[in-house]
């Protein structure tokens, strides 16, 4: 799941994902769970990247983005 977070990050960068679209393009329609899932999937996915974790981008209240540097 972390490859396909990192790709989808990589495709659109800039883009802001709430938990809900990631939960929708990585896990599908039918998963059943919390968005809590996205959290931690994050948090594995920027542990693996080391230095390069910190790209990806909490926006407080909607969700994460891999940061463009804008």
């Amino acid at each position: 799941k972390e490859y396909q977070l990192l790709e989808l990050f990589l495709r659109q960068p800039g883009q802001v994902f709430t938990r809900e679209k990631l939960l929708m393009q990585v896990w599908g329609s039918d998963f059943i769970g919390e968005t809590r899932t996205v959290d931690v999937h994050i948090g594995t996915l920027r542990t693996k990247l080391g230095e390069y974790g910190e790209y990806i981008r909490t926006v407080r209240g909607v969700g994460y983005k891999l940061d463009d540097g804008k």
